[in-house]
């Protein structure tokens, strides 16, 4: 298998699963076209498989939230680079199709609502400093006037 296929597979699991999680459903259910070439059977076998992920998907978050361990969604992510690595290996005409799917999904994913992180910090007394630590990032906060740190991320003015 070449390494352009290697690298679609692997993408390819990935984007169709985060398209499962954030719900870009209409798109999803476009997939099954790929595997036509396979044959009726395969394509709705692999419509069917679809539905059980993002359902398995949907339960995992019900319970675990979105910062849950992700589990059913890093092993949903394998099972997805696999058929795309089948698919592609024994259809490599299906290329253009598969980049062109994973070129809309990846579009669809810039109009996905992006989490927030709201941190309330407090710092109080005569030269107080506070810091708070988001995604990695050290934010350092000088004092107002008032004694008061900003932790919203607005400048702290007088």
């Amino acid at each position: 298998m070449t390494d352009v296929f290697e690298a679609l597979a692997i993408e390819g699991g990935q984007q169709l699963v985060r398209a499962l999680a954030t719900g870009v459903v209409d798109l999803v259910r476009r997939a099954p076209a790929l595997w036509r070439r396979s044959g009726r059977d395969a394509e709705q076998r692999i419509g069917a498989e679809l539905e059980r992920s993002s359902a398995e998907i949907a339960a995992e978050f019900a319970a675990e939230g979105e910062d849950g361990p992700g589990r059913v969604r890093a092993r949903a992510e394998v099972v997805w680079e696999t058929r795309l690595r089948d698919l592609l290996a024994a259809h490599p005409e299906a290329l253009q199709e598969v980049e062109q799917f994973l070129a809309e999904l990846r579009s669809q994913e810039q109009f996905q609502p992006q989490s927030q992180t709201i941190q309330n910090i407090t710092a109080s007394g005569q030269n107080a400093q506070a810091q708070g630590v988001i995604g990695g990032n050290i934010v350092n906060l000088g004092v107002v006037r008032d004694g008061g740190a900003r932790g919203d991320g607005s400048p702290n003015r007088p």
